[in-house]
């Protein structure tokens, strides 16, 4: 007696695998530049299954965390820190590896902090990657 298939699991099976993989939700990358606007080119380090490199993500925008360091002058302003508060700035470099997220929907219109329009339907894509942060590879 031969075993039948369920050729119901397999279409099904197959479609979710192929459904899944246009979905992005984050990857490792290398910073490969940095821009003169603030933005960062990125590579992909996962590989495609048939060992290829994914391409490169351009000009991805950094989150970061906005934190304002006060400094407590009991003894005056004998050193060289501000006695009320250092800025510090967003420090991502060449070689860095980052995380990368990509947003629910299309951002090709986003500008600062103004609303704005949704020009596809476009859902989870790789053109939508914003990096959240660097991963310590030491």
């Amino acid at each position: 007696m031969t075993k039948s298939r369920n050729y119901i699991d397999d279409f099904f099976n197959t479609y979710k695998n192929d459904v899944l993989s246009d979905i992005h939700g984050a990857i490792r990358c290398k910073i490969v530049k940095v821009n003169a606007d603030k933005t960062y080119d990125v590579q992909p380090l996962a590989l495609f299954s048939d060992g290829t490199k994914r391409p490169q993500l351009l000009s991805l925008q950094a989150s970061f965390i906005p934190i304002k360091i006060k400094y407590h002058d009991d003894i005056g302003d004998s050193h060289s820190f501000s006695p009320f508060f250092a800025e510090m700035i967003i420090n991502y470099q060449v070689g860095d590896v980052v995380v990368v997220v990509f947003e629910d929907r299309d951002t090709s219109n986003a500008k600062g902090d103004s609303v704005y329009k949704i020009d596809s339907e476009r859902m989870h894509d790789a053109n939508d990657g914003v990096i959240v942060g660097k991963i310590d590879i030491k």
